[in-house]
């Protein structure tokens, strides 16, 4: 046996413990020394032309902003960060300096745990950069709420986890090709492995943190349920332990009796963790507004988030929106301004209108004319320049007039194409005429000989006779027949 295939001496019982500034004055080393600032010019392209800038094009709403950081910005770092982790892992055996640095007195395990916290510390500062520019260009844009940080959290500790990982493969399998490898199968994980593994639809998919997007409109009529997001802390803190710890077991012969015990219970708490929280994300059930796991729930953050509505009027109808949706409110008075005044003083018209959340559990998908005097109870899922969501001007002005138009008269939204899903021909020429009116008939796609049903041209015949009408008439024949409209018993030869 050779001096550099010799173990290191463990150190001695009676031996001081090192110095806190000796490994402050380490951990300040593998910060210069470490490769991770040399990714910082590309992953902050990434961030620009990728997650900032579909981040951008959602409206200015906290929880929208935020879906970009789990959905966006940490699969784009994932693969920098196994990587990098990987080629300092392997450093040593690289440069073949491994025998200089097992020979030294320090615990080799300490040693590798500094060269970790480094590059860790390097990829949460620059995360941490990237969110603050989301962050900061939302707050100058929000008109309600604040900035939801266990999304934040969450990305942190799962770009902890892909840097141990990284770190752990390239300590035990030392090659040039390693990090590439890492980068890639790192990418892979993230995006689409372990939802497959587990089943996209299975409750232990939660644990990515890709995977679980809370529920339209978190933060502004409901609060955000950090439940899940608690679980998925708890699960890849206590993987980023255990692979931590494996590298401590993996020096065993030479730590001491010391650090082999502290390994051993570091890896044994991190297994508790995980499972732990793989036990409680399979209780995890689905309500009204969020993701709940019982045993992590606060029953505080079921209570709506109170507020005062925002208000202006279209056509003498109060139309009230969310103070979050403040910017917005003249396009939606805007929009719905011609088909509140084709409609006016009919019965069942409404006499309010006040935006609901996405998705509420009352009819047609959350649209609906309820309640006396009539108010007609409007979701809005994508505002005029949520350009990620395909939206524009035109179609935000389509989609609000069309769901009036079509809940008033046929009772249901569901409005493509033609006309209503299940109206009948005779609905669905009065919703093409009324929107006809309001000059939206070129954006719901109702022109004649489409193939969308099979009366197209009856029913896009009848609509145009029904808009040319005098506008008395039309509104006469409306006020005496729409009850016997909504309950499908008028044809399309029946309408004047």
């Amino acid at each position: 046996m050779t001096l550099t295939d010799a173990l290191a001496r463990p150190r001695p019982r009676d031996a001081g413990h090192a110095s806190p500034m000796s490994l402050w004055r380490l951990l300040w080393l593998e910060l210069r020394r470490n490769a991770m600032p040399w990714m910082f010019p590309l992953l902050a392209a990434l961030f620009v032309f990728d997650a900032f800038r579909s981040a951008m094009g959602y409206g200015p709403f906290w929880d929208l902003r935020a879906s970009a950081l789990e959905n966006k910005l940490l699969p784009d770092f994932v693969a920098f960060v196994a990587g990098v982790a990987a080629w300092m892992g392997s450093r040593d055996s690289r440069r073949r300096t491994r025998d200089l640095v097992d020979a030294t007195a320090r615990p080799r395990w300490t040693a590798q745990l500094t060269t970790w916290a480094a590059t860790t510390l390097w990829v949460a500062a620059g995360f941490l950069c990237c969110v603050a520019v989301l962050y900061g260009v939302t707050a100058s844009q929000a008109t309600w709420g604040g900035p939801p940080w266990w999304p934040v959290a969450v990305c942190l500790a799962e770009l902890a986890l892909m840097s141990a990982l990284g770190f752990a493969v390239g300590t035990f399998f030392p090659s040039r090709f390693t990090a590439p490898l890492a980068a890639v199968g790192a990418f892979l994980l993230s995006l689409e492995g372990f939802r497959n593994a587990v089943g996209r639809s299975s409750a232990y998919a939660l644990l990515s943190p890709t995977t679980y997007v809370p529920d339209d409109d978190t933060g502004l009529f409901h609060h955000y349920l950090p439940d899940v997001s608690i679980a998925q802390l708890m699960f890849l803190i206590g993987l980023t332990m255990v692979a931590l710890a494996i590298l401590g077991l993996r020096r065993a012969a030479d730590a001491g009796p010391q650090l082999r015990r502290a390994a051993a219970v570091i890896a044994v708490a991190g297994l508790a963790a995980a499972g732990t929280a793989i036990g409680l994300i399979g209780t995890a059930r689905t309500q009204a507004y969020g993701t709940v796991i019982p045993a992590l729930h606060d029953a505080a953050n079921d209570r709506p988030i109170p507020y005062t509505p925002v208000c202006s009027q279209a056509a003498g109808v109060p139309v009230c929106v969310h103070p979050a949706y403040r910017n917005f409110l003249p396009d939606v008075t805007a929009a719905l301004a011609p088909v509140l005044r084709e409609i006016a003083s009919l019965p069942g018209a409404p006499a309010r209108v006040d935006q609901v959340v996405v998705n509420d559990l009352i009819p047609s998908n959350g649209a609906a004319i309820t309640g006396v005097p009539p108010v007609f109870r409007l979701p809005m899922p994508a505002t005029p320049d949520e350009t990620s969501f395909g939206q524009n001007a035109v179609s935000f002005t389509s989609y609000l007039q069309a769901t009036l138009v079509t809940v008033f008269v046929v009772g249901a939204h569901g409005f493509v194409t033609l006309g209503p899903v299940g109206g009948t021909p005779a609905q669905q020429a009065v919703v093409l005429a009324l929107l006809q009116k309001a000059r939206t008939a070129t954006q719901t796609g109702s022109g004649p000989g489409n193939g969308s049903h099979t009366k197209a041209d009856q029913v896009a015949a009848a609509a145009r006779r029904f808009a040319a009408l005098p506008a008395t008439t039309r509104h006469a024949w409306l006020a005496a027949h729409l009850a016997t409209l909504r309950a499908g018993d008028i044809t399309l030869a029946q309408l004047p």
